[in-house]
């Protein structure tokens, strides 16, 4: 394992998607994160190098310099294992599969208001329209003699009126 960290965060950007409501805790977590940032790149990532021919020379006990060689070179510094890479682009990927399928969806829903659109233009102006074009256009919401409609003139609240007409006593 090595010492990994991201070196350039784009904080602007993040800055730009957090609600003003979270603003506090975004610049807590970011003075955080950099001060991590910092503590971690003021040590070396590698072991320093040390000169054993020379303190050979100078340490006078047999085979001590040799013993902190050998413990220095097998020194292991063990970093924590990388648990949330993996996890992190398994959501990024599925966000951005989310994101196409809204996409998608709302340019078929566009497409839908599109015809919608295009259909209300090609109709005739209502001033051109008789009783029997806006019948054929749309015969539930045109207002017919010997159907009684009150207000909000939705099939709901007429289904009373419906069942007399069924009976067939006129009202």
């Amino acid at each position: 394992m090595s010492r990994q960290a991201i070196k350039a965060i784009n904080w602007a950007a993040l800055a730009e998607r957090i609600p003003e409501a979270e603003k506090a805790a975004y610049n807590a977590f970011k003075v955080k994160s950099d001060k991590y940032l910092q503590r971690m790149m003021a040590y070396p990532e590698a072991l320093p190098k040390i000169d054993w021919a020379y303190y050979n020379k100078v340490v006078l006990t047999p085979g001590l310099v040799d013993k902190f060689q050998k413990e220095y070179e097998s020194l292991s510094i063990p970093y924590p294992p990388d648990n949330y890479t993996a996890e992190i682009e398994k959501e990024k990927q599925e966000a951005a599969k989310n994101v196409e399928n809204f996409i998608q969806e709302t340019n078929e829903k566009i497409e839908e208001v599109r015809k919608t659109i295009s259909e209300i233009e090609n109709l005739l102006p209502f001033s051109e329209m008789t009783m029997e074009d806006v019948v054929d256009l749309k015969p539930d919401g045109v207002m017919l003699p010997g159907r009684v409609s009150t207000w909000p003139h939705t099939e709901e609240t007429q289904e009373h009126n419906i069942k007399d007409d069924d009976k067939g006593d006129g009202h």
